[in-house]
C-alpha cells in the first residue's frame, strides 16, 4: 500500500473510493503484514502531528536556511525515537501477556522426552511427568511448576531473572545449574538432587525449613519434613535420560511405580509384606524390557511374578 495514501486516510483527506481501497486492503491480510504497515504508517503520522507546525502555510521558493534543515532532522529523529519506543513497549507487553499464560506438558507412560524452554534451559521429562510453564518467560522471572513426575534441569544462567521451580512441597530457586526433581504428591514423595551450581529449597509445609544445596547434596522429604542428604551415586541422578533405571536402595513399592510409568504397565503387589531388594548398586537397561527387569530383581529378592493373561497386569507374589 502506498504510504502517501495511508497518510491521506489518517488525515481524512482521502476520497470515498480511496477509503474503500484502504479498508479492503486491511481486510485482505493473511499474514498480518498489512496491519503492521498500517500501524507503522500511523505512528509516523502521529509523530508528524505531534512535532509538526500546524497553521503554517507552504513556502514558495524561499531561501535555504540551515536552521530549517536542523529542525527537520530533529523532527525525523523524534519520530524514529517515538516509533522505536512504541515498538519496544509493544514487544514488552506482548511478552508479559504470553508469560502470564500457562501451558501443560504431560508425558505419557512408557515414554520420556527432552525439550528446550524459551530461555535456552534444557529439561528432560521422565515417563508420566506433568509440568506447567508459560510459552515464554517474563522479563522479571522464569517460573515452572512440576505437578508430578521426574524432571532433570540444565538451567541457562540469567542473573536478572531467577529460575523458580514450584512443587506441592517446595519452591526451588536457581540461577544457572543442573539438578533433578522428583515429585509424587499422592504418596507424599519429593526430592531434589544437585549436580552443578547451587539451589535454594524452601519448604511450603514448614516455614523454617530452607536449605542451600551444594553439588552432590540432595533434599528428601520424610513425614512431610525436608532434610539434606548426600548423593551416594551421582550416576544414578537422571540416569533414566540415558535409558537406565537405578534399583539400588529404592523401596520396592516405589520401584514398581517407576516400572509402571516406564513400561506403561499395571503392577499389582499381592502380598502384605513388601519384598526387599538386596542390590547395593546396580542399574537396569530400560530397552531390555519389563520381563527382564523383574527377572533381575527376583534374583536378589524373595518374590515371584506372573502376568495375568486376561488383564495383562503383572502380579507380584
Amino acid at each position: 500500500m502506498d504510504t502517501y495514501l495511508l497518510m491521506k486516510y489518517f488525515k481524512c483527506a482521502a476520497t470515498p473510493e480511496e477509503e474503500m481501497r484502504v479498508r479492503r486492503w486491511l481486510a485482505d491480510d493473511p499474514d498480518g503484514s498489512h496491519a503492521a504497515q498500517f500501524k507503522e504508517a500511523h505512528m509516523i503520522f502521529s509523530g508528524m502531528v505531534i512535532y509538526g507546525e500546524p497553521g503554517r502555510k507552504p513556502a514558495v521558493r524561499k531561501r535555504f536556511r540551515p536552521g530549517r534543515l536542523v529542525s527537520a532532522a530533529g523532527i525525523a529523529a523524534s519520530v524514529v525515537l517515538l516509533m522505536a519506543l512504541s515498538f519496544f513497549w509493544s514487544q514488552y507487553r506482548t511478552q508479559e501477556m504470553l508469560a502470564s499464560q500457562v501451558q501443560t506438558v504431560k508425558v505419557p507412560a512408557g515414554r520420556s522426552m527432552q525439550m528446550t524452554l524459551a530461555d535456552g534451559t534444557e529439561i528432560w521429562l521422565n515417563a508420566g511427568t506433568e509440568i506447567e510453564c508459560p510459552p515464554v518467560f517474563s522479563h522479571r522471572s522464569r517460573n515452572v511448576k512440576i505437578v508430578s513426575g521426574e524432571v532433570l534441569f540444565d538451567v541457562s544462567r540469567d542473573a536478572r531473572r531467577p529460575f523458580v521451580v514450584e512443587t506441592f512441597a517446595s519452591t526451588i530457586s536457581v540461577l544457572g545449574t543442573k539438578f533433578s526433581v522428583s515429585v509424587d504428591e499422592d504418596n507424599d514423595d519429593f526430592s531434589a538432587a544437585l549436580l552443578r551450581g547451587s539451589i535454594k529449597v524452601t519448604s511450603k509445609l514448614h516455614e523454617d525449613e530452607e536449605f542451600i544445596l551444594k553439588p552432590n547434596d540432595m533434599v528428601k522429604m520424610e513425614e512431610k519434613h525436608l532434610y539434606v542428604d548426600e548423593i551416594s551415586d551421582a550416576g544414578s541422578i537422571g540416569c533414566w535420560t540415558r535409558g537406565l533405571i537405578d534399583v539400588a536402595g529404592v523401596p520396592f513399592d516405589e520401584l514398581m511405580r517407576k516400572f509402571e510409568l516406564t513400561y506403561d504397565a499395571d503392577i499389582v503387589i499381592m502380598r502384605d509384606e513388601l519384598p526387599v531388594i538386596r542390590y547395593t548398586w546396580g542399574k537396569i537397561r530400560i530397552s531390555e524390557g519389563l520381563d527382564h527387569a523383574l527377572d533381575v530383581l527376583a534374583k536378589a529378592s524373595d518374590f515371584t511374578w506372573e502376568r495375568d493373561m486376561e488383564s495383562g497386569a503383572i502380579l507380584i507374589r
